[in-house]
C-alpha cells in the first residue's frame, strides 16, 4: 500500500501497485476534475511510460477511486488545493526521474524517451526544463494567456533563464534532488525548484516538448494569474518578518509585471497586438505577488489552474 504522509488532510485512500523495480520515470498527474474529464490526458501519458516501463502517479482531488493497472499509482483525495495535490503525487512518487503532469498538458509523440535521454546526458543536472508548445493558439485570450506564463519556455529555446523557475508541467527532475523533499502545500513551486535553478542544477532541452492546451477565456487568464502569483509568492514569504514580507511586496509590484512584459516581448511568435494583450495579466500576477507576500496565499492553492 502507498505511504499516507502526514500531510494528506484530506486522504481518501490508494489503490496498491506492486513493484519490484524501481520505474526509470514517474509522471504525477493532479486534478481537481471528475476522471472522465481527465482520461484523454491519462491516455497519452501512460501510452508515452509504457513505451519505457514509467509510472503515473494520479492524485485526485474528488476522492474518485479507479484500478487503472499496475503502472498507475492513484491517490484519492477530497482536498481542492492543487499545491496539495501535486506536492502529494511528488512525495508518493517511486520513478527515478519524476515529471510534472497537469490535467491540461499532453506529451507530444517520444516524449519519455527524450526525457530520460536528457538526463542521461547530463548526468550532472538535476532537473531537466523542457519547452511548451501553445495548443490553443486560435484566439486572443488563448494566446495572451500563453505568452504571459510560458512564453520564455516556448521553442526554440537555447537558454535557460533564471529570474524565475520554469512552469513545472516542463520540468523533471532526478530523485536525488528531492531527498529531504516534505511535501509541504506549495514548496515543490516556491523553494525547492526555485533553489535548484538558482544553484545551476537545471538545465535545457527544447526536444522535449508538451503540448499546452487551455484557453478558458481573457478574465480567466487574468484571475488565474493573479491566483498563480499569490500562491508561489505567500509561500515563499511565509517565513519572512513583517518588514521583509512589506519589502518583498514592494519589489514584486515594481519588478514582476515588468519582467514578464518583457519575457513576452522576447518570446518567438509573440505579435504586438499579443503583447499588448498580456498586460492586464502581467499586472494581475504582479499584484497576486504582492498580496500573497504580505497576506499569505490564502486560498489562491484552490483557484489556480
Amino acid at each position: 500500500m502507498a505511504r499516507v504522509p502526514a500531510f494528506q488532510a484530506g486522504y481518501a485512500g490508494s489503490i496498491p501497485v506492486t513493484r519490484s523495480v524501481t520505474p526509470p520515470l514517474s509522471v504525477v498527474l493532479p486534478t481537481r476534475h471528475p476522471w472522465a474529464e481527465t482520461t484523454a490526458v491519462a491516455d497519452d501519458l501512460l501510452a508515452e511510460l509504457r513505451t519505457v516501463g514509467g509510472e503515473l502517479v494520479v492524485v485526485t482531488g474528488t476522492g474518485e477511486q479507479h484500478d487503472l493497472g499496475t503502472d498507475v499509482r492513484w491517490i484519492a483525495m477530497k482536498e481542492q488545493c492543487l499545491l496539495t495535490l501535486r506536492n502529494c503525487g511528488v512525495a508518493e512518487s517511486t520513478g527515478a526521474v519524476v515529471a510534472i503532469g497537469e490535467d491540461h498538458a499532453v506529451p507530444q509523440p517520444g516524449w519519455a524517451e527524450r526525457v530520460l535521454a536528457a538526463h542521461a546526458a547530463r548526468p550532472d543536472a538535476d532537473v531537466v526544463v523542457g519547452c511548451l508548445v501553445n495548443a490553443t493558439d486560435r484566439t486572443l485570450a488563448g494566446r495572451a494567456n500563453f505568452f504571459a506564463f510560458a512564453g520564455a519556455w516556448a521553442p526554440p529555446m537555447p537558454a535557460l533563464r533564471v529570474e524565475r523557475p520554469p512552469p513545472v508541467s516542463a520540468v523533471s527532475i532526478k530523485r536525488r534532488a528531492l531527498a529531504g523533499f516534505g511535501g509541504a502545500p506549495g514548496e515543490l513551486e516556491a523553494e525547492l525548484l526555485p533553489r535548484l535553478v538558482h544553484e545551476g542544477r537545471a538545465v535545457p532541452d527544447d526536444r522535449v516538448r508538451i503540448d499546452h492546451h487551455q484557453d478558458h477565456g481573457y478574465l480567466w487568464s487574468v484571475r488565474n494569474a493573479y491566483a498563480s502569483a499569490r500562491s508561489s509568492y505567500g509561500t515563499a514569504a511565509a517565513a519572512l518578518s513583517p518588514s521583509a514580507r512589506r519589502s518583498q511586496a514592494r519589489w514584486a509590484l515594481a519588478h514582476v509585471p515588468r519582467r514578464l512584459f518583457d519575457e513576452v516581448r522576447a518570446a518567438p511568435g509573440a505579435k504586438p497586438v499579443d503583447v499588448l494583450s498580456t498586460v492586464p495579466i502581467v499586472v494581475a500576477a504582479g499584484v497576486g505577488a504582492a498580496l500573497g507576500a504580505v497576506a499569505g496565499r490564502g486560498r489562491s492553492g484552490e483557484r489556480v489552474a
